[in-house]
């Protein structure tokens, strides 16, 4: 039997990036970006568009962490524009997210890491989430200061 193949993506380091460790890159994302990659990261099944305000306390959960703005209000307008009935705030995000992924990898290898539209109604990533707290970990920390002066709108690769 083949095993299934995983595509690991890890959080935490820097501010900002998500190291994706089989392909060498680290890829930054704006804060409500990394809040709605983070949470498909943590719903492998899968999520509808329109479902997304039922993620509510999750998103402003992640987005409290994410955010730079310290006023309450101006964090739940930014939420409250990502789940409008309308979406556009929504698809522009995934659609900034893939175009990152893209510019990083190509489009097929960052077809693994995007935010896709299914068949099914849902959207989602192959992509899976594999360390959230690189706070002990010496490592990786200086892995991201070696190779932050390469930084590159979007991304950087080592």
């Amino acid at each position: 039997m083949g095993r299934i193949k995983t595509y690991p993506v890890i959080f935490g380091g820097r501010r900002g990036y998500f190291e994706l460790p089989d392909e060498d890159v680290s890829i930054y994302l704006n804060p409500i970006e990394r809040t709605l990659y983070r949470l498909f990261l943590s719903h492998p099944e899968g999520i509808p568009s329109d479902n997304l305000l039922q993620h509510w306390t999750e998103l402003r959960q992640i987005y409290s962490q994410e955010s730079r703005y310290e006023e309450k209000e101006t964090r739940e307008r930014a939420l409250e524009s990502l789940c409008s009935e309308s979406g556009t705030v929504f698809y522009a995000n995934v659609s900034r997210i893939k175009k990152k992924f893209v510019k990083a990898l190509g489009s097929r290898r960052s077809s693994h890491y995007i935010i896709k539209h299914c068949p099914d109604g849902r959207y989602h990533t192959k992509a899976k989430l594999v360390f959230t707290d690189v706070a002990g970990n010496p490592s990786l920390r200086a892995r991201h200061a070696q190779f932050a002066p390469h930084a590159v709108e979007g991304f950087y690769k080592k």
